[in-house]
Formats: C-alpha cells, structure tokens, sequence
C-alpha cells in the first residue's frame, strides 16, 4: 500500500473543484475557496447560467468553468471572465462537454476543445483563442470528443469519447503532429486499440497512458440475466502504441486517475487504489462516494459529484453534500 492521508473538509454547495496549490477552488460557484484548516472565502461571483463543473491549467490563472451537459463554457483568468466557448448541442447533454487546457512543449498556453462541431477537435491560443490547427482540408470522422487531457510536456493529447451506437473508444493525438497537419485530429491519432461500452483514460508519471475499459458479457443461452462485467487495464507506451500491457480488474473502475507510475485510482463507487500490473485492489475507501460514471455518456438524474484530480501532486478531492474529502499519496 501507499501512505494516504485522509483530509475532511466541511462544505456544503459545491459545484465544482479545481486545485490551487494548497487549496480547492469551486469556480463555478463564482470563485469559492476551500483551505485544509478549514477555512472557506467565498467567491465574489454569481454566474446567471447552470455552471457545474471546472478544470485549471496549474501554475497559471487560467481555469475555466463549463456546464457538463450543457453548450455554454467561460475562460477565466484570475477568476475574470477572459471569453466565452461553445460545443455543439448534438448530443451535448448526453455527455461531458470536452476541454483540457494544457501548455505545448514550447511553454505556450492552449485550450483543446471543439467549437465547431462534436467530432472537429481543435487546439488554439488560451488566452486569445487563436486558432492553431484551423484547416479548410479537415475532414473529422464520426466522433463524438470527450474527456480531454494531455500529457504534462505537452506532446499527447487524449479523448475518450464515443461513437454511435453507443460505444466508448479511446483516441490519443500527437500534439506536434496536429500543429504541423491539423488532419491528424480527424482520425484515430495513434490508432490505439481501445474501445468498450464503457472507458476512462489517464496518463502516468512516465507518459504512459492507460485505459480502463469496462464491457458486460451475455449468455445468449440464457439471456439477459446471465451477464458478467469485464474490465480490463491496458497501459501503452505511445513510442510502441500497438502492443499494450495488459491486466484485468475484479471490478468496474470509472474514472482513474495515475498515481505515480504503478498505481490508478478507480473511483466507481467509492474511491480504490489498483496496481496497474496486475489489476489488483491494494486499497480502499468504501466510506466515500465517488459515483458510479464509466464513461463520458453520463445520466443528468444521477449526477457526477464534483472531483478534482491532480496525478502530479497525488491527490485527489471529492465533495458531497457536507463536505470534501482529500486523499493525498505519498511514495512507496
């Protein structure tokens, strides 16, 4: 097991989470600000728009806040309104508007999102939203983008969105290689095999990425009541994209988030620690409720609690109706 330190917060309306060196932002309720001695400054702002949820670019001002389901999205800096983003309405309640914000290998501050169309993703200029890989030659396929995020360096770039019928699949993009021919986001990037009616997706401390796929397998035989869940870990280092690592899981893993090199933490259900390796449970936490998400399609009558997950810094924050709950790891 890792050393975990268990962190208990009191709150109560929290809409969304971002990290902020020490402290928890909720920016979506208009700036709300959470300390670990438990103390609480409250936002300045009152957004006239259905906000739930937010992601931070660290070591900057930048943050933006979204609504998940929704078209509407704002770039903040310093919690000031910068400009305005919009999705598509395809589809859009369905599943988690996409967005990273992330910084190229030259140290330059970009927003990925799809302003255009559900299954034209686009990189540009954070702070002046710049169009970087606008081509009048894209040609997208059928893709509905979704749960972005890049590497810490810049060079790759995830989404693990979804196609028509529905079936999750998972997409990593060379950054570099969008930058010099945009038509590298309108394919299968890196041409990863990893797809299943349900994903989640996060990057390593090494550039590894590895992918939670969750499916159930039915009895034809027996039909509908003989059915078993399958999840399966496969860990790819993207210099060799075509031969993954992989483990199987005991059970569902939703959302993960890397914990150094050889763990994730899985938060379906309540928040557990996986060795990547071998996909054993190390560790748990069935006192904290996590959600039960496996995929970007997500169910609006049941609700994703606000989470914010740092794999860099090894923590992870979960708020519920009276509080949030960290959990910070420490090294072998």
């Amino acid at each position: 097991m890792l050393p975990t330190t268990e962190i208990r917060i009191s709150a109560s309306g929290v809409r969304s989470l971002v990290w902020d060196g020490p402290s928890l932002v909720d920016w979506a309720a208009g700036g709300q600000r959470y300390f670990f001695n438990g103390e609480t400054v409250s936002g300045p702002v009152r957004y006239a728009y259905p906000f739930d949820a937010a992601v931070s670019l660290p070591g900057t001002s930048f943050s933006a806040i979204y609504a998940r389901g929704g078209t509407k999205g704002l770039i903040l800096r310093d919690g000031e309104i910068l400009r305005e983003i919009n999705r598509s309405y395809y589809f859009a309640a369905a599943y988690e508007y996409p967005i990273a914000l992330f910084r190229l290998r030259s140290g330059r501050e970009v927003l990925a999102h799809c302003p255009d169309g559900y299954s034209r993703l686009e990189i540009e200029d954070l702070a002046t939203g710049e169009a970087l890989t606008r081509s009048t030659a894209r040609q997208p396929s059928d893709f509905f983008h979704s749960r972005l995020s890049a590497t810490p360096d810049g060079r790759y770039l995830v989404s693990a969105g979804w196609l028509w019928h529905p079936v999750d699949e998972v997409r990593v993009f060379s950054v570099d290689a969008a930058l010099d021919d945009p038509g590298h986001l309108d394919g299968r990037g890196l041409d990863i095999d990893a797809w299943a009616e349900g994903s989640s997706a996060t990057f390593s401390a090494d550039g590894r990425l590895t992918v939670a796929l969750f499916g159930i397998e039915r009895d034809e035989d027996e039909g509908d009541e003989a059915e078993a869940t399958t999840t399966e870990l496969r860990s790819f280092d993207l210099n060799r994209p075509s031969q993954p690592v992989i483990a199987h899981a005991p059970e569902r893993l939703g959302t993960v988030m890397a914990v150094g090199t050889d763990h994730l933490l899985a938060l379906h259900d309540h928040p557990r620690l996986v060795d990547v390796r071998s996909g054993a449970v190390v560790q748990s936490w069935p006192h904290i409720r996590s959600g039960t998400q496996t995929s970007s399609i997500f169910d609006p009558a049941v609700g994703i609690p606000a989470t914010a997950l740092d794999p860099m810094g090894l923590r992870c924050a979960i708020a519920d109706g009276t509080g949030i709950t960290v959990l910070e790891f420490g090294t072998p």
